[in-house]
């Protein structure tokens, strides 16, 4: 009786090994723009629906800033971004959003600013739709804090090997190649559960 109890646990044992062996999520990095054209595709046509299907075994890295240049001014900093100053404005939004929202609050904000592609002017409308603190996030936005987040986003972005010359800007468990970033802007679902091995969710089949 021992023994079969022991041998029923220890096959227990082994089942809990085999699946938490299977079920590392997957690192997608992402590195966008607020009113880039390219990133607005990849965040409403893949990244956010792949996500809200897929989370159970995704791990985000969201940032934005892509190509921006800082410089130090006063106690904080000034940027440049591609498409304007407004798209600083935006950036820094989502980035500040980020810090003071849930993963849920932030990828529901960063759906919602990016669809309309206007930056901050979709701010508040957004922020309400998906229960974020709008004045927390406009008060970080428009003082040091947010210049200070930014510029760390960018250290950050810096230390990308190789670094980005295209935005969006994807990598999948730290890794970067072009075949997996054309993948993955036109099949996230596919890269992240080809990534992801066995025991793959339902949803990986859609």
């Amino acid at each position: 009786m021992k023994a079969r109890i022991f041998l029923t646990a220890l096959a227990l044992a082994f089942a809990c090994l085999s699946l938490a062996e299977g079920a590392n999520p997957v690192t997608v990095s992402v590195y966008y723009e607020s009113l880039c054209p390219d990133s607005q595709r990849f965040v409403v046509t893949q990244l956010y629906p792949v996500w809200l299907d897929l989370k159970e075994i995704m791990l985000l890295d969201v940032n934005s800033y892509g190509k921006c240049k800082d410089s130090p001014a006063g106690d904080g900093y000034s940027f440049e971004c591609q498409h304007g100053p407004d798209e600083c404005e935006g950036n820094m939004m989502l980035t500040c959003a980020k810090k003071y929202s849930s993963e849920e609050q932030y990828m529901s904000f960063a759906n919602c600013t990016m669809a309309d592609l206007v930056g901050i002017a979709a701010g508040a409308k957004c922020a309400e739709v998906s229960g974020v603190n709008y004045t927390r996030v406009e008060d970080c936005f428009n003082s040091v804090e947010g210049q200070l987040l930014q510029h760390e986003v960018g250290v950050k972005q810096a230390e990308l090997d190789p670094p980005l010359n295209y935005v969006p800007w994807i990598l999948i468990n730290d890794v970067f190649t072009e075949e997996q970033l054309d993948a993955a802007q036109n099949d996230l679902r596919k890269v992240v559960c080809d990534a992801y091995g066995d025991g793959k969710p339902e949803k990986c089949s859609v």
